[in-house]
């Protein structure tokens, strides 16, 4: 099932059954709005409990204090995807309010989404999302960023699969990320 939806005010999404997308998102004006450890560690609990809800496979995440990227296949129903964010931005906002006592208040501005269709794509893009932190320079060391899934991802991958991901080139990559 493929579906391509064009939005007046949002930017288009491509519904691909058991595709690999990738997702960024994006605090309302950029705000520093998830500036504690507790309010990310939320963000990637909910991430991570809504995607096995609906059915998708989370390969990697990174949250930082205004944005997050993360990597996921899709199930058969890839329309699921609003789902999945609508529900991952309501639930994450309504924990970062009741600890900031500001109920009500917007924390999320939208999300974008790209259907990877190569496994260079694939790659490349994994090698982004898991030394994001390092490129904002949140860290040095990207096993030393608690909120992503470097660790994971040395944990569990092949040493070979896990050089090829490093080793991709991420400079030409057209992903919004001015943050």
């Amino acid at each position: 099932m493929d579906v391509y939806k064009t939005y007046q005010h949002n930017p288009p999404h491509w519904f691909v059954s058991n595709a690999i997308y990738m997702v960024t998102g994006s605090t309302l004006s950029k705000e520093p709005l998830l500036d504690g450890e507790e309010k990310r560690a939320n963000f990637c609990e909910t991430l991570i409990e809504r995607t096995k809800t609906l059915g998708w496979v989370l390969h990697a995440w990174a949250v930082m204090k205004n944005h997050y990227h993360f990597i996921a296949q899709s199930p058969e129903n890839a329309l699921s995807l609003k789902l999945l964010m609508q529900g991952v931005h309501s639930l994450n906002a309504k924990f970062v309010n009741q600890l900031d006592k500001t109920p009500g208040r917007r924390i999320w501005y939208n999300y974008w989404d790209t259907c990877l269709q190569t496994e260079n794509a694939y790659y490349t893009r994994l090698n982004y999302v898991i030394l994001n932190p390092v490129k904002h320079g949140l860290v040095q060391n990207p096993e030393d960023y608690p909120f992503s899934s470097y660790r994971y991802f040395v944990e569990n991958s092949e040493p070979d699969f896990q050089k090829m991901v490093l080793s991709q080139e991420i400079d030409d990559l057209q992903i919004p990320d001015e943050f």
